[in-house]
C-alpha cells in the first residue's frame, strides 16, 4: 500500500502545476506543496522536539504543518479551536506538547519556520502519558463528559482508511473539495484533506469566518450559501445540521446545486426524511460512519451502491459484525490505544453503538447503546431516532429526547420561534401519528437558546452531551419558554387501575 507521502511525491513528478491546495488569495501547486512540506520537516527535525501541538483555523500554513509532521516522522495532535481553556490545558498536559505550530498571522512568542509557519515553544508540564509505539497522531474527543480522551493513530492506519475510501469514490470523479468542518476534525482531516490529495485533486481551505462560522456552533447561511456558489466545490463533509442548512437553501432557491457530485454527512443519525428531501433536489447527499478510534469512516453510501435508513456497507480494510446483544463490533483497522492506557489488543472494537445489517450487507445504526430509553413499559427507544425526525420539522433546530422510565418520551426542543408554539404541537402531533404508539412524544418543551459547545451540552461532530444535558435537565426545564401536552400519554398500568370507568 502506497504511504500518502510516497503518493504526494508522484503527483510532485506526475502534476508538478496541478493545484493542491487554494485559499482565497492564493494557489499552491503540488510541486510547491510537496518542497514547501519537506522545507518545513526539515525544521522540525532541526527543532529537536517530538510532540507538536497544530492550532489554528482552517488555512494552508495548517495543511503544511500536518503534512510536515508526518514527513519529519514527529507526533502530531490537532487542538481544535472549540476546546474550552480547560480542556486544552488538559490536552497540552496530558499528550506532553512540547511546541506548537501556528500561522504566523496568530503566533505571539514565536520562531519563524517559513514564510506560513512559526513555532512557539511550551515550558515543560508534568504529568504526561505514555503513548503507544508507532503513534503518528492523537486526535482528541470531547466525547460525552466532556473531559477530552487522546486516541492515538498510526500513520498506517490512516493511509489504510484512505485508500479504503479512494477504492468506495471510484468513479465519482471528485476534483474541488472545500472544507467546511475544522480541520481539526479527524473526518475532514483525512476524508477532507488527505483523500482529495491522494486522488490529485484541490483542497479549497478558507477561514470558517468566511463561509459564515462563528464560534462553535454558530451559522450565518447566507455567507455560507454565497461561498458555495462562488466556490462551487464538487465534494463536501457535512454533519446533519449543515446538510439540513443546505438542504433548506436549495429548497428556497438560494443554491446553486449543480456542482455538487458527493456529499458526505455523518458524525451524527441522520433522518431518512432529510436524504429524501435532498434526492428529491438532485442534492447527492450519501450516510456514512466512522469513528476517531478506527481512523475515521468505516461505512459509506456511494452511488451505485446506497440505501437510505443505512451507513452503507462497511469499506474494504474492517471487518464489522453485530454482538448478539446488538452493539457494532469493527475489527481490521483500530487504533493503537488510549494515551495512558495499555496499548489495545482486542481485535475488535466495542463501538458502542447499536445496529444491524440488512439482507443485502447495508449497516444501519439506530444509536447509542448507553443512550437508550426504557419506557415503564418495557419498551427500548434510542433518543437519537426521535431527534433526528424532530430535527426535520419546520422550527426545530435541537432536540433533546428524554423519558426513561415513564410510559412514553418527552422532548425539549430549541426552535427558531417559540411565539408560535400551536404551530409546533401541529408538527409534533404530525410526527406522533407516524410513530409506534411506545415512541409518541408525551409533552415538549421549547427554548429559544441554542445548545453550545461553549457550554459543554454539544461535542466537536454537533451530538448532544447526554451526561451534561440530563445533569441539568431540571433546570433546562424550568427555564423553558413554552411546555405542551402533544398527545395524551399512555397511562402507566397503575395509573389505569386507578382511573375510574365511565
Amino acid at each position: 500500500m502506497a504511504t500518502l507521502p510516497d503518493i504526494l511525491a508522484r503527483h510532485a513528478t506526475t502534476q508538478p502545476d496541478a493545484v493542491a491546495l487554494q485559499t482565497p488569495d492564493r494557489s499552491m501547486s503540488y510541486s510547491e506543496l510537496w518542497d514547501a512540506a519537506n522545507g518545513l520537516a526539515q525544521a522540525l527535525r532541526d527543532s529537536g522536539f517530538t510532540r507538536f501541538g497544530l492550532v489554528g483555523d482552517n488555512t494552508l500554513a495548517w495543511v503544511l504543518a500536518d503534512l510536515a509532521c508526518r514527513l519529519a516522522g514527529v507526533v502530531c495532535v490537532p487542538v481544535p479551536g472549540f476546546f474550552s481553556r480547560a480542556q486544552v490545558d488538559h490536552l497540552v498536559a496530558r499528550a506532553g506538547l512540547e511546541a506548537l505550530l501556528l500561522p504566523q498571522a496568530c503566533a505571539e512568542a514565536r520562531y519563524r519556520l517559513d514564510e506560513q509557519v512559526a513555532l512557539q515553544p511550551l515550558p515543560a508540564t508534568p504529568g504526561a502519558l505514555a503513548m503507544p509505539a508507532g503513534t503518528g497522531k492523537i486526535t482528541f474527543t470531547s466525547g460525552s463528559t466532556g473531559t477530552p480522551k487522546g486516541v492515538c493513530l498510526s500513520h498506517q492506519q490512516l493511509d489504510a482508511t484512505v485508500a479504503a475510501l479512494a477504492e468506495r469514490l471510484q468513479g465519482v470523479n471528485l476534483r474541488r473539495h472545500l472544507c467546511v468542518l475544522p480541520l481539526a476534525t479527524l473526518l475532514e482531516n483525512i476524508a477532507g484533506v488527505y483523500l482529495p490529495l491522494t486522488l490529485g485533486a484541490t483542497v479549497m481551505v478558507w477561514p470558517l469566518a468566511e463561509l459564515g462560522f462563528s464560534g462553535s456552533s454558530g451559522l450565518e447561511l447566507a455567507r455560507l450559501v454565497e461561498a458555495l456558489n462562488t466556490t462551487r466545490p464538487d465534494s463536501l463533509i457535512l454533519v446533519p445540521e449543515l446538510a439540513t442548512a443546505l438542504v433548506s437553501a436549495v429548497e428556497l432557491g438560494l443554491l446553486d446545486a449543480g456542482s455538487f457530485r458527493f456529499l458526505a454527512v455523518g458524525g451524527a443519525r441522520v433522518s431518512p426524511t432529510l436524504l429524501q428531501r435532498a434526492r428529491a433536489l438532485g442534492l447527492p447527499l450519501y450516510e456514512g460512519y466512522g469513528l476517531s478510534e478506527c481512523g475515521s469512516v468505516v461505512a459509506l453510501n456511494v452511488p451505485g451502491c446506497e440505501r437510505a435508513g443505512t451507513v452503507g456497507k462497511p469499506l474494504g480494510h474492517v471487518g464489522i459484525t453485530v454482538s448478539e446483544d446488538g452493539e457494532i463490533l469493527v475489527s481490521g483497522n483500530t487504533f493503537l490505544g488510549y494515551l495512558g492506557d495499555r496499548a489495545a489488543t482486542s481485535p475488535q472494537l466495542a463501538t458502542g453503538d447499536l445496529g444491524n445489517f440488512d439482507a443485502d450487507g447495508f449497516l444501519q445504526v439506530s444509536g447509542r447503546r448507553k443512550n437508550l430509553l426504557i419506557t415503564s413499559y418495557g419498551r427500548n427507544i434510542s433518543p437519537e431516532w426521535l431527534e433526528s425526525e424532530l430535527q426535520q420539522r419546520l422550527g426545530i433546530r435541537q432536540a433533546l429526547v428524554f423519558g426513561d422510565g415513564e410510559p412514553n418520551p418527552s422532548a425539549l426542543l430549541v426552535v427558531t420561534d417559540a411565539r408560535q408554539p400551536a404551530q409546533l404541537q401541529e408538527a409534533v402531533r404530525q410526527l406522533n401519528r407516524t410513530l409506534p404508539d411506545y415512541a409518541r412524544l408525551h409533552t415538549i418543551y421549547l427554548r429559544r437558546a441554542p445548545f453550545t459547545q461553549a457550554e459543554g451540552y454539544l461535542t466537536a461532530n454537533g451530538r448532544p452531551v447526554r451526561a451534561k444535558l440530563m445533569n441539568d435537565l431540571s433546570r433546562l426545564l424550568a427555564s423553558a419558554d413554552f411546555a405542551a401536552l402533544s398527545e395524551r400519554p399512555r397511562q402507566s398500568p397503575a395509573a389505569c387501575l386507578e382511573t375510574p370507568v365511565n
